[in-house]
């Protein structure tokens, strides 16, 4: 029963999908179609805004003739701009991007617009039931974003450690990813036996699902019953004088947790990292190389002077998306480190970010977070590939 019940309220939801699609390919096509008729702007003013409200009304019964003036104006603003602008032209590209572009639109932006609202009010458990019962939430302006750099996100650890730990993280692990992948790629780029194999087994750890393998990972790290102790163990005993070295088990999940998190983290990117170079090499001609053998290359040379500077143009874009990637990765912090509570001691930025908002519900404040990591994750990604394209144009 539970079975068919599912399968009733995902046909539901499809064909929820589907009628919306139709409707508004149905709405685009009567502006395209219609945009020159002398009845169209009194048509699709009475027509439009009152459908509108009559599927929407009932979400803001205290506001209906409000928004029915908003439809209103937003049909107006529309219909002019068929009737003088777009005049009936490619119509059929607007109607395969629409559907698209809508739910792009609900997907993403207006979230977005919605978290930037938030983070001039104050919403937090006092005043919840205040925008429940009004839809009206106290205005605060820029104080939540002050709020961001001047008090800490969690209890013991302030927002500046909280950037330092996530830089610092954020480093370690994107520098022994491509170090990583690298170096696999080169290796793989060879004429070797099982290379098929050796590449599938390879990506393995990044093409199963984050959660199976991080969790598979920590066990791996347990302080008793775990790979990593025991082979640190069984080394002891092979070779005693390392105790002396200071090597010895330990409590990775406490004494060490972000350690443990950059050691599975990194495990988790490489295979990418891998990936991409891999295919940035197979495509250098192999006429540069044997030039080079002609001229008498080392083999640093040729790296140097003719991989490198070939295959950078495929890492520098993968290098940025691994970096915002990496900085936003709340998975491995959350899975590793105890989840919604769990220790301070491996927190980054978003990880901070998701306990403000879900464990010390302070919703205003954490969107004036999410904005602040945002903006600073477009400015690096914007310098970064600026520096990239300058340093491609000085060559």
């Amino acid at each position: 029963m539970n079975i068919l019940t599912s399968i009733g309220e995902v046909s539901w939801f499809i064909l929820l999908v589907a009628a919306g699609v139709a409707a508004l390919v149905g709405y685009l096509y009567s502006h395209f179609k219609f945009y020159s008729r002398s009845w169209f702007f009194p048509a699709v003013l009475a027509v439009f805004p009152a459908l509108a409200l009559a599927v929407f009304g009932g979400l803001l019964g205290g506001y209906a003739f409000k928004l029915w003036l908003s439809f209103l104006a937003a049909e107006a603003a529309i219909a002019v701009f068929f009737r003088y602008v777009v005049k009936g032209r490619h119509t059929v590209p607007y109607l395969l991007l629409a559907p698209a572009f809508v739910g792009l639109a609900l997907l993403l932006v207006y979230p977005f617009v919605f978290e930037v609202y938030l983070s001039f009010h104050d919403l937090k458990l006092t005043t919840i039931m205040m925008w429940k019962n009004t839809g009206t939430l106290p205005f605060v302006g820029i104080d939540q974003y002050i709020k961001v750099f001047t008090t800490s996100p969690l209890s013991e650890t302030t927002f500046w450690q909280l950037l330092l730990r996530t830089l610092v993280w954020t480093f370690s692990n994107v520098f022994f990813h491509v170090l990583g992948g690298f170096i696999l790629a080169l290796m793989l780029n060879n004429s070797i036996r099982f290379k098929g194999f050796y590449r599938t087994l390879l990506v393995i750890p990044w093409a199963m699902p984050q959660v199976v393998a991080v969790l598979a990972m920590r066990g791996e790290f347990h302080a008793t019953n775990g790979f990593v102790n025991i082979v640190i163990t069984r080394l002891l005993g092979f070779f005693p004088f390392l105790s002396h070295l200071g090597v010895a088990p330990v409590q990775w999940l406490t004494d060490y947790p972000l350690l443990t998190c950059t050691l599975i983290n990194i495990w988790l990117g490489i295979p990418f990292m891998m990936v991409v170079i891999l295919g940035g090499l197979q495509s250098i001609s192999s006429s540069y190389y044997d030039a080079a053998d002609i001229d008498g290359a080392s083999y640093f040379q040729k790296l140097r002077y003719i991989t490198l500077p070939l295959v950078r143009p495929v890492m520098m874009p993968a290098v940025t998306l691994g970096t915002v990637w990496t900085f936003n990765n709340i998975n491995v912090i959350y899975l590793v480190t105890g989840q919604a509570g769990g220790t301070e001691q491996a927190d980054i930025l978003v990880s901070a970010l998701y306990k403000a908002a879900f464990t010390y519900n302070r919703y205003s404040y954490s969107a004036a977070f999410a904005i602040v990591v945002f903006a600073m994750l477009f400015f690096f990604s914007v310098f970064y590939l600026k520096s990239f394209d300058a340093a491609k144009d000085e060559r």
